[in-house]
């Protein structure tokens, strides 16, 4: 009998078990995983973008008196294409508002994109490095257009925060065609609304799915008046492959200090 039991008890030839003994307690990983903005988007937040009534921010801060009357309500509609978007656009860049556009440095070196869209200031944003100004510039295209180019060289993206007053600005002297900003800006008698802006921005970065997606969101939040979060998903709602850096997302609501003399962020 306990001869039997004893073979009963005996691992077959040429095999054996093993048992696993846990040395630490188990963890999937994921409560490490940061829940960041993307986690907690509304998509009923897209909208398709009217004209704003009123600016939260003084007269000649991040644009002139002049500027949304000299631009028109046209200028400020755009609709959302969330469901049309393909992968191959990441290459591409897409249209935020009239005027305003997205995308990677590939597009801005475009030259039959950027004639055909009308553009008329190319705008990069990248880093101190040597090899940054290889990558991600623009400024050929640029000159066998005829067009203005230029370069916002940020160290991270809080020096890229506190960069966006000036940035902002920038791209409203340029588009604005208020007569100060835009010397052929005459209107037929007794019309002096736009249906269409004359200058287009385009803001490049090497992917166009980082820096200037956070330019264009701080520039829904700062002349249409967005929260961070609505601001995020209607510019992902036009170029679904852009992301928001993590330090835009904790500084946003105090991105701007309207009444600092000099524009300085806080």
């Amino acid at each position: 009998m306990e001869e039997q039991n004893l073979n009963q008890g005996a691992a077959t030839p040429g095999s054996h078990e093993t048992s696993y003994i846990p040395t630490q307690p188990y963890c999937s990983g994921l409560e490490t995983v940061w829940t960041g903005i993307s986690n907690s988007l509304d998509y009923n937040l897209l909208r398709n973008f009217e004209a704003p009534t009123s600016h939260d921010f003084p007269s000649g801060y991040l644009a002139c008196d002049e500027f949304f009357k000299s631009l028109g309500q046209e200028s400020f509609r755009s609709a959302f294409r969330l469901m049309e978007w393909q992968y191959d656009q990441r290459r591409e860049a897409q249209m935020i508002l009239p005027f305003l556009y997205i995308g990677p440095t590939s597009s801005a070196r475009d030259l039959d994109f950027v004639k055909r869209e009308g553009i008329t200031y190319l705008l990069g944003i990248r880093g101190p490095l040597p090899y940054h100004a290889r990558i991600v510039d623009a400024d050929k295209c640029a000159a066998m257009h005829g067009i203005e180019s230029g370069n916002v060289i940020v160290v991270d993206d809080q020096d890229l925060i506190k960069s966006l007053p000036d940035i902002i600005r920038g791209i409203n002297e340029h588009i604005c065609c208020c007569p100060a900003h835009h010397t052929g800006a005459t209107t037929a008698s007794g019309n002096d609304i736009r249906s269409k802006p004359w200058k287009k921005v385009l803001i490049f970065c090497e992917t166009g799915n980082e820096r200037s997606a956070a330019v264009a969101i701080a520039y829904l939040m700062a002349i249409l008046n967005y929260d961070v979060q609505t601001a995020f998903i209607n510019v992902q709602g036009r170029r679904l492959c852009c992301n928001l850096p993590r330090i835009f997302e904790t500084r946003a609501s105090n991105v701007w200090d309207p009444s600092s003399p000099r524009g300085e962020t806080s």
